[in-house]
């Protein structure tokens, strides 16, 4: 590899990068990002979590609040999520040294006093609940205006999905601005041939908004699909759903947010919105009871992915899981490499979209990195269209 092919790639490794001072990490640390469902969450528990490279510890206090502190105890670096939500506080399992959602410490039994001691604090981050999903905010400062958009002019049903993947997250990023995948990554599922397109590929026109950007694609004599990018990572689009619960709700308007765990995986969340006539509701809920046992039941994709990509088991082998359509997708990123090498890339006319996000997200990262104003984007509403 020569030299250039040696910058070229350090800078995109940068440029996918999420760690905390790292460039990529400190933009995308400037937003909301969802950390966890809000179902996996009941009032009193606590779980571990993983984001862009950190961990914290994340409780709902028993007023159903949720709260965001360090991962461990301050005493001796025990994992904090091990131990009791009391009230709206987390009492760590090793000693009962006890944080409210602040990150102060206000109690430590055993100790003389055993009250609270400033000394002993925890990092703390704001953390709200919105349609499903819990947010934190792990940037310096205030955090910006929350929900950070409004999603969806009218909510009605709300389903909402998190799901990881074993790649670096610009690589599903880069994926969601490249619509000809569709005609070829997912013919498994057969989800491609049920939009009536088989292997029609689209002309594609991308553009830079003042929320991000638009892909607007269509194939000969059809109507134009528009899907919208609010920047840095959120997509919104019109989609059918997974194939064990699109019997009902039809195609669903949906919000796909990537947030990375480290540079070398990402948690996918998705926000759908969809409306069910009164009379379908008990079948409704009967087939999304029948869908969360079968998600129990089901290897989780990045266990798939690591077992297909080294060669022991094929797709199709898994043809009835019920994330068939990410698993799809987890296999073909996963496939590039963890963290894909794109000094080695030959990027074609299909690439369009991916050529286009990267040079804004280049310009955005490079601002931020110079101490330059980078854009502020703006969402007010505007909306995805079918185009089938």
């Amino acid at each position: 590899m020569d030299g250039s092919a040696d910058k070229s790639a350090e800078r995109w490794v940068d440029f996918a990068s999420a760690g905390p001072g790292t460039p990529g990490g400190n933009y995308l640390r400037r937003f909301w990002q969802p950390i966890a469902k809000a179902a996996d969450l009941e009032p009193g528990k606590a779980l571990p979590i993983h984001v862009m490279g950190e961990k914290f510890t994340l409780f709902r206090g028993e007023s159903g609040a949720p709260y965001v502190v360090g991962f461990r105890c301050r005493h001796r670096s025990t994992q904090l999520s091990t131990g009791w939500v009391r009230g709206e506080a987390i009492q760590c399992m090793y000693h009962g040294w006890t944080y409210d959602g602040a990150g102060s410490c206000i109690a430590r039994p055993g100790e003389d006093p055993p009250g609270p001691a400033s000394r002993a604090g925890i990092p703390s981050h704001p953390a709200r609940e919105h349609l499903g999903l819990i947010y934190g905010y792990f940037g310096d400062g205030e955090a910006p205006t929350f929900p950070p958009i409004e999603y969806f002019k009218n909510v009605e049903i709300i389903e909402n999905h998190a799901l990881d993947f074993p790649a670096n997250w610009f690589q599903t990023m880069e994926n969601h601005f490249d619509e000809t995948h569709l005609a070829f990554v997912h013919t498994f599922g057969g989800s491609h041939e049920n939009l009536g397109r088989a292997y029609q590929l689209p002309e594609m026109k991308i553009s830079e908004t003042d929320y991000g950007m638009v892909r607007e694609t269509q194939v000969e004599g059809g109507k134009l699909r528009k899907t919208l990018y609010l920047l840095p990572n959120i997509m919104r689009i019109l989609i059918p759903t997974f194939n064990d619960i699109a019997e009902i709700g039809g195609w669903r308007d949906t919000y796909i947010v990537i947030v990375p765990t480290d540079d070398a995986n990402h948690r996918v969340y998705f926000t759908q919105n969809t409306h069910v006539d009164d009379k379908d509701l008990d079948a409704y809920h009967a087939m999304h009871d029948r869908f969360r046992e079968k998600v129990a039941a089901a290897p989780p994709i990045t266990k798939l992915t690591h077992e297909i990509l080294a060669g022991r088991g094929h797709l199709t082998d898994y043809l009835d899981h019920p994330y068939l359509l990410l698993l799809e997708d987890a296999i073909t990123q996963g496939g590039q490499g963890q963290i894909v090498d794109r000094s080695l890339e030959l990027l074609g006319r299909t690439d369009a979209g991916v050529a286009a996000m990267r040079r804004v997200w280049d310009r955005e990262i490079r601002s931020l990195a110079d101490g330059k104003p980078t854009k502020d984007w703006v969402y007010k509403g505007e909306e995805p269209a079918l185009g089938f």
